[in-house]
């Protein structure tokens, strides 16, 4: 990580323990930091991870294609350049990159997605360019 990123975490005392592969969330929070030290690696930025206990409502558990019920929730922003709506509705495509050849393989957020979706989770993305991004789990 850059020294130029700040890093902040906000973990809520009440988050609950859930059943995952610890080396599959591993895997999608590393493969999130990466890219958002990317996004901030010239200008420099804050990164956030914060988790919380959320209740989704029939509502936007349907809008999910969830359940509704409890659920953890991780929310992981940058202030990076964050990207156009072209670029974010094509992120979670394998082998789609906005990185230089050589740089990254388009397979990192492919693979967040199919592992929330293996732990039957969903996964938004809000992001603008110059706003930075945010990943809501």
């Amino acid at each position: 990580m850059p020294t130029s990123v700040l890093i902040e975490c906000d973990i809520a005392p009440d988050c609950p323990l859930v059943r995952a592969d610890v080396t599959q969330l591993h895997q999608v929070l590393l493969n999130l930091g990466t890219n958002a030290a990317h996004a901030m690696q010239m200008a420099g930025g804050t990164m956030r991870i914060g988790a919380r206990l959320i209740t989704l409502d029939g509502e936007s558990a349907a809008r999910h294609q969830l359940s509704p019920g409890p659920y953890a929730q991780i929310v992981f922003s940058d202030t990076g350049h964050g990207m156009d709506e072209e670029t974010r509705q094509r992120i979670f495509d394998p082998f789609f990159t906005t990185k230089e050849t050589g740089q990254g393989t388009g397979l990192g957020l492919s693979a967040v997605h199919g592992i929330i979706e293996a732990h039957q989770g969903a996964i938004d993305v809000v992001s603008a360019p110059n706003a930075g991004t945010t990943f809501t789990i």
